[in-house]
C-alpha cells in the first residue's frame, strides 16, 4: 500500500510589498480549523495535517529592496496512509486540497496558494 502525501504551501504576508500585513500562524490555524468543521458538519471530505511555519527564500523581482525576498510562510502537509484513505479516488482528494487552499487563500489574503499532491503541484 503506497501512501498519498500532499502539501500546501502559503504566504503569510499579504502580498509582496515591503510592510504589507502578516498574519501570525495561529490565524491560518484558525482558517484550517473552521474549514474542517464546517466540512465535517456537511459530511464532505478533508485531510488532515500538521501546519508549520517557515520563511521562504526567492530572487527578488524588485531589486531595489536588495537581490532576495524574505517571506513569512506556512505549509500545511500531509499523507493519505490508512486503508480508508488510500481508497480515495485522486480526483476527490485534489478538490479537497484545492477547497482548503482557497479558503486560505482569501482568509489571508493571497495571490497564489500552491498544492503539492503525489507528483504533481498547482497553485490557485
Amino acid at each position: 500500500m503506497k501512501k498519498k502525501s500532499y502539501k500546501i504551501t502559503f504566504s503569510l504576508q499579504e502580498g509582496y510589498k515591503p510592510g504589507a500585513k502578516v498574519h501570525r500562524i495561529n490565524f491560518a490555524a484558525r482558517i484550517i480549523k473552521e474549514w474542517m468543521t464546517e466540512r465535517l458538519a456537511d459530511k464532505q471530505p478533508v485531510v488532515s495535517g500538521l501546519l508549520q511555519a517557515g520563511t521562504l527564500f526567492f530572487p527578488a523581482k524588485d531589486t531595489a529592496n536588495g537581490m532576495v525576498t524574505v517571506s513569512p510562510t506556512a505549509i500545511f502537509t500531509g499523507e493519505l496512509s490508512s486503508p480508508e484513505d488510500i481508497s480515495r479516488k485522486n480526483k476527490e482528494v485534489k478538490q479537497t486540497l484545492e477547497s482548503l487552499a482557497m479558503v486560505l487563500k482569501e482568509g489571508l489574503k493571497q495571490e497564489s496558494v500552491f498544492i503539492v499532491y503525489r507528483d504533481t503541484n498547482w497553485c490557485v
